[in-house]
């Protein structure tokens, strides 16, 4: 894997590092200037933000490169985004020896997401500032959005509401973003299929009425699942309405970070759990 952070994660991390254009001391005496930049700082020196801005795309490599050598899972650009501010935040050790490295590269991506929130410490006690950080960084690896700005969206995500608006009048945004909208029109759409009330809310009446999908079936209900996987974290190697080798391969991935007895079957406790 081979990343470099993206404008929108570096916007994410402009937003909490702040920026000064002319040199202080930090807390410890070191001279610093731009986006928390000290390499070659001198009293008196002046900056354009330009040239913050490279100081910190520079600053960044090393957390570019920690999170490039340690993920072993598949990730997307606002994934990465989202990792390297958080390494660059708190040090690549922390990084490296992480349960969201760990989760992650099981495939777990909620799981991982949610190790996010347990960053927020620093001398004990708990920062506001870590809390909005750590947020913000959840947000945008989850669903590619943040405080600090937009990405571009994903392609795939962006074909599959494409096809929700094309097959079932969801009225999405094409963004390639994945948030609730994306998840609801799903739901819903997958509740049409299934003959139950197209609320959007899986509960006990649409899992009810689940008929499994296995390897060899075909059509708009694969589509909606290859979709929902993909969506989480969990690439079925194509979103095209068969349920192939790729697909099991994900349901599988899927089940085993939910607990789930990993069979590759997209039966009722499978589906209840992806759209939930």
């Amino acid at each position: 894997m081979s990343f470099s952070t993206s404008q929108a994660g570096i916007n994410l991390i402009k937003s909490f590092e702040g920026l000064r254009l002319k040199a202080y001391q930090d807390s410890v005496g070191v001279w610093t200037i731009g986006y928390g930049h000290t390499s070659g700082v001198y009293s008196g020196m002046t900056i354009t933000e330009a040239q913050a801005e490279a100081y910190l795309k520079s600053d960044l490599k090393s957390a570019e490169n920690t999170v490039n050598n340690k993920v072993t899972y598949a990730i997307r650009q606002n994934q990465f985004d989202a990792l390297v501010s958080f390494t660059f935040n708190l040090g690549g050790g922390n990084f490296s020896s992480s349960t969201l490295l760990k989760k992650l590269n099981k495939g777990d991506i909620n799981g991982a997401a949610d190790e996010f929130d347990k960053w927020i410490h620093a001398g004990g006690k708990v920062l506001d500032g870590l809390v909005r950080r750590r947020a913000a960084e959840k947000e945008m690896f989850l669903y590619g959005t943040s405080s600090g700005g937009t990405t571009t969206g994903d392609s795939t995500i962006r074909a599959f509401q494409s096809w929700l608006n094309s097959n079932y009048s969801s009225g999405l945004t094409a963004d390639g973003l994945y948030g609730s909208n994306t998840k609801k029109a799903a739901t819903k759409a997958y509740q049409r299929i299934l003959g139950v009330t197209a609320d959007g809310v899986f509960g006990a009446g649409s899992k009810a009425a689940v008929k499994t999908l296995k390897s060899g079936d075909k059509g708009n209900a694969v589509h909606i699942l290859q979709g929902m996987l993909y969506c989480r974290g969990f690439d079925p190697n194509g979103v095209d309405g068969v349920f192939g080798s790729g697909t099991t391969s994900a349901v599988k991935r899927f089940q085993s970070s939910k607990g789930l007895s990993a069979d590759g079957l997209a039966g009722p406790g499978t589906m209840y759990a992806l759209y939930n």
